[in-house]
């Protein structure tokens, strides 16, 4: 199937024309992105965390410490909205309210499960390839991936939102003598810095000096 079911959690109410269950487009969003924001409640109360994220086919995972109070309440079968968000530009409109952002969005909604045994490694090896693709790591030694968690979230209930239009102002506005445009944005690494210990003679591999989202 090219897109996912609508359903009531994930129908979008406002601006429907920027809504989107599009199959492709979800697994663009969340692969582009390093973070996204978990929500969940604990103890009645909400939070919000932010922590990396992964896709592997219609999978998302998240890790980190068997003592991380998130991992523990959604391990424990708390449900959570797992949003990413990337901003392409910053909309400056002639008016307050013409002012804007062009985004791309995705939200989740889904209770998760913990990854066992054997599993482990090669979810650990794809995060690592999915921040860092390239880089070289030796193997994890049993008690790192004893200190490390590992949930699976399924991409059942999903779905995206996008603004990619630009100025869009109430049409006296045109007339304005005021400028207006969007100013892109992007991520992009600035410089590498190598590690103060690296041995001599480890030259900086083209996929760091290189590096790119």
């Amino acid at each position: 199937m090219t897109s996912y079911t609508q359903t009531e959690q994930t129908r979008v109410r406002r601006r429907l024309e920027r809504g989107s269950y599009d199959r492709k487009l979800v697994h663009a969003i969340i692969d582009e992105a390093i973070v996204c924001h978990v929500a969940f409640v604990v103890d009645g109360s909400p939070r919000v965390i932010p922590t990396t994220i992964l896709r592997i086919e219609e999978d998302v995972y998240l890790h980190g410490s068997p003592t991380n109070r998130l991992l523990n309440t959604l391990a424990e079968g708390a449900p959570a909205s797992i949003a990413v968000t990337h901003i392409d530009g910053i909309v400056a409109g002639r008016s307050g309210f013409g002012c804007s952002v062009d985004y791309r969005s995705v939200v989740i909604f889904a209770s998760g499960e913990k990854v066992e045994g054997l599993e482990k490694e090669p979810i650990m090896d794809a995060v690592i390839q999915t921040v860092i693709p390239g880089h070289r790591v030796r193997r994890p030694t049993r008690q790192e991936m004893e200190a490390t968690m590992i949930l699976r979230f399924p991409l059942n209930e999903v779905s995206a939102k996008v603004r990619d239009v630009g100025v869009r102002d109430i049409e006296t506005d045109y007339e304005l003598d005021l400028w207006a445009g969007v100013i892109p944005l992007k991520m992009m690494a600035v410089g590498v810095r190598d590690d103060v210990r690296l041995k001599p003679g480890i030259a900086t591999p083209e996929y760091a000096s290189g590096y790119r989202r």
